[in-house]
């Protein structure tokens, strides 16, 4: 059984096509990048994958499981989170309170036992905010936990996102541009921040990154996109020495 499999996704909006007959394959742990100019329709094949969009044509498959025409919320369930390239944090909450609210996707608790406060609720709120305060050490955010997640500079913001994300007990985790707004040390400790949570949580990483630096040295494999069309695959050394690529994307330098 493959672990992630997408098959002639296209998304059209109108008379706009968006994504053009997308095909990815995914191995359990491994660490891919998408890649392409603005506008290529990377972020789209996201929303599709994560249930934000309907796809127009195409499957996905997860585990064996079809996740066409399953909400949101559903996905996120079956073990794939994704974290955004415009950050989405609750900021007037604090970070612990923003780690705290994806983990919910992991209770049992109905909203009742909640509102009642039986005994099973309040069993899964002490795991939860020790699952949360675990996830904040995994990011280095613990002695931030009680500030508001909107003071934090936008690197931590980064990471809180991240953290938030394995909060809901991911496999695939899908990130984008997570690197976006990061100087040159933030971004190295980023990408050995992902090595690490790829080991510890064995995930499988799929990421949207314009940081052509990071994503050569943390991707195992790269896939281009152009106009919603994919123009290459291949390893990192593939793609910069791919002519197509260098024309379209990368550049001559």
């Amino acid at each position: 059984m493959e672990f992630f499999t997408v098959r002639n996704l296209t998304m059209k909006f109108g008379g706009l096509v968006a994504v053009n007959d997308f095909d990815i394959t995914l191995k359990k742990g491994e660490i891919v990048g998408l890649i392409g100019p603005n506008g290529a329709g990377k972020t789209t094949v996201f929303n599709m994958i994560a249930g934000y969009y309907a796809p127009t044509s195409g499957t996905i498959h997860f585990q064996g499981k079809l996740l066409n025409g399953k909400k949101a919320n559903e996905i996120t369930r079956s073990g794939v989170a994704r974290t955004f390239q415009n950050i989405r944090l609750f900021t007037e909450l604090t970070v612990v309170e923003n780690v705290m609210i994806a983990y919910h996707c992991r209770l049992r608790s109905t909203f009742l036992g909640a509102a009642l406060r039986l005994p099973l609720y309040r069993r899964e709120e002490k795991q939860m905010y020790e699952g949360a305060m675990e996830f904040l050490r995994e990011v280095e955010l613990e002695d931030l936990s009680r500030e508001q997640a909107g003071s934090l500079p936008y690197g931590m913001q980064r990471r809180l996102e991240i953290a938030r994300a394995l909060a809901t007990g991911p496999q695939l985790l899908l990130l984008d541009e997570p690197a976006a707004g990061m100087n040159p040390n933030e971004t190295q400790d980023l990408l050995q921040l992902i090595l690490r949570l790829r080991e510890k949580y064995r995930l499988t990483v799929f990421l949207i990154e314009h940081d052509m630096k990071f994503v050569m040295q943390l991707c195992e494999r790269i896939q281009v996109l152009d106009y919603g069309t994919t123009i290459a695959s291949g390893t990192p050394e593939e793609i910069q020495q791919n002519e197509r690529v260098i024309e379209a994307y990368l550049g001559e330098g």
